[in-house]
C-alpha cells in the first residue's frame, strides 16, 4: 500500500536535489502562485518543496484541524534522502524508529522465512536510514517546514476552472481563488482527479486493513520483533514499533472481507471480528491483537494507472493504484 506522499516526493526530488538550485529556480516563472489541495503528507512536503525554489505556494484543506491518525509509516532509503533535502532529516532521527531488520514469519509457527537487514548496514548501502514511524509525526514534522499561515483549513474544494489566464477554484464555502497553477494532492477522493479525468468507481478487492497504533506498555511486558510480516494462507499483519523509544506499536492486516467496502481512514474496526480473523495464528500475533483497545478499518480498493498527470495548469499526484 503506498500513498501520494512517495510520488509528491519523488517529483520534487528531481525538482530540487536532482538539478541545481539555480537551475530548479529557473525552471518557474517568478512569483509563480500554486495552490496545493491537500495538506496531508503529499500536499504538505510539495508546498515545502515547492518554497524551496521559490514558488509562491498556497495549501487549501477540508478538514478543520490537523489531528494524529493512528498509523504507522515505513520511510525508505530513497525517501528519507528527499525529506534529507527538505532539512527534515535530523528532525525525524530524533523520534522515528530505525529498525535493525525486518523479518518474515510463518503464521502459524513463527518461524523465520526471511530476514532483510536494516539498520547501521542498510544507512551504508544506501547512504540513508530506513526509518518507521507515526504517520502523525511525519506530518507534524512537514508541517513545520510549512509556515501555518499559508496552510487554509475548513476549504473544500467544490470545481475548478482552468483557463489561459490560470486555474480558478471554487470552494464548498462560496470562496473563489484565483492562481496560476494547481497541483492535487488531495488523496484517493480527489476532486483534482476527477476534473482531469471524470469521476470514477474503484473497484473493491474483497480485503480490507485493519490498522491502529497504541501504547507497548498494553503489551504487559511481551517483546515484538523491530519489524515483522506474518504470513498466512489467505491474509497477513505487519506490526513494528513507531518510535525510537519502542513505547507505540503499529499493526496493519490484509484480511479477506467480502462485504466491507468503506474508504475512510476514521472508520473503526470490530475487535471480536478481527481476533477471529487471526485466532489460529501464533501467540505472538493473538497476544497483540488482544492487547489491541482500539483499531480502523480500511477497505482495500484497485483504481486503474492514471493515463496522464496533468492538463494545462493543472497536475495530480493523487493515488490510482491499490490501497
Amino acid at each position: 500500500m503506498r500513498n501520494a506522499f512517495f510520488r509528491s516526493l519523488l517529483a520534487c526530488y528531481k525538482v530540487f536535489v536532482g538539478r541545481s538550485r539555480d537551475m530548479a529556480i529557473a525552471a518557474f516563472k517568478p512569483k509563480l502562485a500554486t495552490a496545493v489541495i491537500g495538506a496531508g503528507i503529499g500536499g504538505l512536503a510539495t508546498a515545502a518543496a515547492l518554497r524551496r525554489v521559490g514558488v509562491d505556494v498556497q495549501v487549501y484543506e477540508q478538514a478543520s484541524r490537523f489531528s494524529r491518525v493512528g498509523a504507522g509509516i515505513q520511510q525508505s532509503p530513497n525517501a528519507m534522502k528527499v525529506l534529507r533535502g527538505l532539512g527534515l532529516e535530523a528532525a525525524l532521527r530524533r523520534f522515528a524508529f530505525q529498525p535493525s531488520s525486518s523479518l518474515s514469519r510463518d503464521w502459524k509457527s513463527g518461524a523465520i522465512t526471511n530476514d532483510y537487514p536494516l539498520g547501521e548496514r542498510a544507512e551504508a548501502r544506501f547512504a540513508a536510514p530506513y526509518m518507521l514511524l507515526h504517520r502523525g509525526d511525519l506530518h507534524a514534522t512537514l508541517a513545520s517546514a510549512v509556515p501555518r499561515e499559508i496552510v487554509h483549513l475548513n476549504r473544500r474544494l467544490s470545481g475548478l476552472d482552468s483557463h489561459n489566464d490560470g486555474v480558478s477554484l471554487i470552494f464548498a464555502d462560496g470562496t473563489r481563488v484565483e492562481t496560476d497553477a494547481v497541483i492535487g494532492a488531495d488523496g484517493v477522493h480527489s476532486v483534482v482527479r476527477d476534473f482531469l479525468l471524470g469521476p470514477e468507481q474503484p473497484r473493491f478487492t474483497g480485503r480490507v486493513a485493519y490498522r491502529t497504533t497504541f501504547p507497548a506498555a498494553l503489551l504487559a511486558g511481551l517483546t515484538i520483533d523491530d519489524s515483522a510480516k506474518w504470513w498466512g494462507l489467505d491474509r497477513h499483519i505487519v506490526m513494528y514499533y513507531v518510535n525510537r523509544w519502542r513505547d507505540e506499536v503499529y499493526f496493519v492486516t490484509s484480511t479477506p472481507e467480502e462485504d466491507f467496502e468503506v474508504e475512510s481512514w476514521s472508520a473503526k474496526g470490530d475487535l471480536k471480528l478481527l481476533r477471529e480473523s487471526y485466532a489460529e495464528f501464533h501467540s505472538t500475533v493473538r497476544a497483540v491483537l488482544a492487547s489491541c483497545p482500539d483499531v480502523h478499518k480500511w477497505a482495500l480498493v484497485e483504481r486503474d494507472p492514471l493515463p496522464r498527470w496533468s492538463e494545462g495548469r493543472v497536475v495530480c499526484w493523487a493515488m490510482r493504484a491499490i490501497r
